[in-house]
């Protein structure tokens, strides 16, 4: 109790939380609490500098069908790392199968072992909901060796109560949030969920009683679909306190 009687907005957020008769919160990690969207960029940005000249093909055309080819993908493999070799033959093919594209896949894979940076705020907000009595969980989706990493790089596999896992290969449904809830031995409408997928996310903990903050993804594909009633939206982590004082 100690973190939310020194501040008071913490407490405020506590109060406000008990009144809406929530026990748990249960959160997305990539680009929620971690930044990860960031990783990729720079990553697939390298990749593109080198290939392009190796090429000497344009930086802008080729980081364009790199981003198209991945989002496309994405819809057929879902996170796994594996989908890069799939992403980098189709690439070959569209460039008469020139071997430059594939035999660079390593700078790719550097996503997976990068540290990511932990969001401003992320920590305090864990450790003011945990010390306020609040159960803490976790549903993410991706490689589970890599989740593990960035939540030991991070300090933040600290923090949960329970932490679900949607495969790499599929989609983050609304059975991986009812798992994720359930894990916390509470009901469904006891609980608030943060994230940043809409469709992965917000709509299907929404569907299933739950209450929600959005915090719009950097990745599009991310960005899709319609905003169910009721759910706030915040720009930044940090905008935490404020989005649970508009919740209803």
């Amino acid at each position: 109790m100690l973190e939310f009687e020194k501040d008071p907005i913490q407490n405020q957020t506590a109060e406000k939380l008990r009144h809406l008769g929530i026990e748990a919160i249960v959160f997305d990690l990539d680009d929620t609490l971690i930044y990860t969207s960031e990783i990729f960029r720079r990553f697939m940005a390298e990749y593109t500098e080198i290939v392009s000249v190796l090429l000497n093909m344009d930086y802008g055309t080729l980081n364009e069908r790199l981003k198209k080819i991945n989002d496309e993908e994405y819809f057929k493999t879902g996170v796994s790392p594996d989908r890069w070799r799939v992403v980098l033959d189709r690439l070959s093919q569209e460039l008469n199968g020139n071997e430059i594209v594939v035999n660079h896949i390593d700078i790719l894979m550097k996503i997976y072992t990068e540290e990511p940076r932990v969001r401003a705020g992320a920590k305090a907000i864990l450790s003011g909901l945990r010390d306020a009595g609040f159960k803490l969980g976790m549903v993410t989706h991706a490689n589970t060796d890599w989740t593990i990493r960035k939540l030991t790089q991070t300090g933040l596999i600290n923090y949960f109560d329970a932490i679900e896992i949607a495969n790499e290969n599929g989609f983050k449904t609304i059975e991986h949030w009812q798992k994720g809830i359930s894990l916390l031995n509470v009901k469904n409408n006891q609980c608030l969920v943060v994230g940043d997928n809409l469709k992965g996310d917000i709509i299907p903990s929404v569907s299933l009683g739950a209450k929600a903050i959005w915090m719009p993804s950097p990745w599009s594909v991310y960005r899709e679909g319609e905003v169910p009633t009721g759910v706030i939206q915040m720009k930044e982590l940090t905008d935490f306190w404020d989005a649970v004082q508009e919740l209803n």
